[in-house]
């Protein structure tokens, strides 16, 4: 019905690991990768209209056009779904942006879920993964959430039920990265062997301290070369006491996991500063909730 409204939570995602195996003849790079979801989330509000895409959010850095990528969402799932609805879609931001935490993957998989329903499309969940597939590489895997294992661009997923609840401490420095810098400066020469077992294991159901030693992410070093701030991040998270850090996918967001919430609290609240953004978050098992609806 026109005016009928949806609310939304879209969580962030971490990258407990990342291969990356070579660049395909697409473009893209073929990777290896566990993620899993966090309650870092931005909201949305979905509101339905006769036709047309609107979208609103006081950001400054979101753009509010057809290169953002709910914008893209809503047109490609209307299209799929051959629906003539319009949307009205209100974003506020919690997650930072261009940070490697997938923040709008997030919002654009949220806005598949939501007007599916929204729109009474009835699609199923494999409809709505070839829908997400299109509009990026990693929209597929916050159509579920939890962990899961990403292979292919991110694409081809396999979830992951034996993980850890885990307690991340989660810094964003005022910079941005963008996918294409980060991938543009990875060494995939130098990947190491031991790199499919270190995270085979971590799907094993370990505790916070054996996944904090299987970290990796073969993005790092390359971005480390020209924003030195990912190692003092790291650093200063082990410094403080976090088990093991690592920057999550093309950063130059960079995570601690502790031992707890208290302790995760705890280095948050020691290692804050102006100019730094400091969360303290949790896995959990979905990447959106739905909050009401009217």
């Amino acid at each position: 019905m026109e005016g009928s409204r949806l609310h939304y939570r879209a969580f962030a995602k971490l990258n407990l690991f990342l291969q990356v195996l070579g660049k395909r003849e697409d473009g893209y790079h073929e990777i290896r990768s566990l993620m899993v979801t966090v309650g870092l989330a931005d909201t949305l509000q979905l509101r339905r209209t006769p036709s047309e895409i609107d979208l609103h959010c006081k950001s400054a850095d979101v753009p509010l056009g057809p290169d953002n990528l709910c914008w893209k969402a809503a047109s490609s799932l209307r299209e799929y779904g051959g629906c003539s609805s319009g949307v009205e879609i209100t974003l506020t931001k919690s997650i930072p942006v261009a940070a490697g935490l997938g923040g709008g993957s997030s919002d654009a998989a949220c806005t598949l879920v939501g007007l599916n329903r929204l729109w009474e499309l009835g699609l199923g969940h494999e409809e709505l993964m070839e829908v997400a597939a299109g509009i990026g590489s990693d929209v597929s895997f916050f159509v579920k959430g939890g962990a899961q294992l990403a292979e292919g661009r991110g694409e081809k997923l396999t979830p992951l039920e034996s993980l850890p609840e885990l307690w991340f401490v989660i810094l964003s420095p005022p910079l941005k990265v963008s996918s294409r810098q980060a991938y543009s400066a990875v060494k995939i020469g130098l990947t190491r062997v031991e790199h499919r077992n270190r995270m085979e294991g971590l799907g094993m159901g370990l505790d916070a301290a054996n996944v904090a030693g299987s970290l990796q992410n073969d993005l790092e070093s390359g971005v480390m070369e020209f924003c030195p701030e990912v190692r003092e991040l790291k650093s200063a998270l082990l410094s403080h006491g976090a088990l093991g850090s690592l920057m999550s996918g093309s950063g130059p967001a960079v995570f601690g996991i502790a031992r707890d919430q208290t302790s995760a609290s705890a280095i948050a609240s020691e290692i804050g500063r102006p100019g730094l953004s400091a969360f303290v978050a949790r896995t959990v098992a979905e990447a959106s909730i739905e909050l009401d609806r009217d």
